[in-house]
């Protein structure tokens, strides 16, 4: 054991300030994820970064409620917070899943990397975007801008999925679940009839 004074007060003094501002980053991430009053987070692990990086928070899960009470988990590998205010978070290998209510069906959203602002509860998924509903609709994404608060979401860029009805291909998808609706812009769908009769 080391009993030099001068390096154990360097070591006290290092930790004097590192420790409070961890503690600081800590409760706004969580406060980040809890801003539904209905919401809770679950942490697994939190680790240190590079100086300025902030900290990093390790398989967070987020639970909570829609407006219109439609229950939700959102899981990520890692969370960041990414800006000065620590509004925004940087999410990677994201998985959310909102159950079906009424006339809605569930749905589960997957995506490599994306953020999520939560000032406005809307999450923007960049990179290996997944849209699947309980009804069979699946489609593929460069990108989704979905607001959790009332699952409605839209994309501007080509897409392309399965359907019930068919294969299809879209230069653009509006969503919107209060009620269950999708808009394809200048959609073509693939129809197979054999498919068709087998589902029915």
């Amino acid at each position: 054991m080391n009993h030099n004074p001068e390096i154990h007060s360097r070591r006290v003094a290092q930790l004097k300030l590192v420790l409070p501002g961890l503690a600081i980053l800590l409760l706004i991430l969580l406060f980040l994820f809890s801003r539904s009053g209905d919401g809770n987070i679950q942490l697994a692990i939190f680790d240190t970064v590079a100086p300025g990086d902030g900290l990093v928070l390790r398989d967070p899960v987020i639970r909570g409620k829609t407006i219109d009470n439609v229950q939700y988990e959102i899981s990520a590998e890692t969370a960041r917070s990414s800006d000065a205010e620590k509004a925004i978070v940087d999410l990677q290998n994201i998985a959310a899943r909102f159950l079906p209510v009424n006339a809605s069906p569930g749905s589960n959203i997957t995506a490599t990397a994306g953020q999520m602002d939560n000032t406005t509860g809307l999450m923007v998924l960049r990179d290996g975007v997944t849209y699947r509903n309980d009804d069979g609709l699946v489609v593929v994404l460069i990108d989704l801008h979905y607001n959790t608060t009332n699952r409605s979401g839209h994309s501007d860029k080509p897409i392309s999925g399965t359907s019930p009805q068919g294969d299809l291909e879209a230069t653009g998808l509006e969503i919107s679940n209060a009620p269950a609706a999708y808009i394809f812009e200048n959609a073509r769908l693939t129809t197979y009839p054999a498919r068709n009769r087998a589902g029915r």
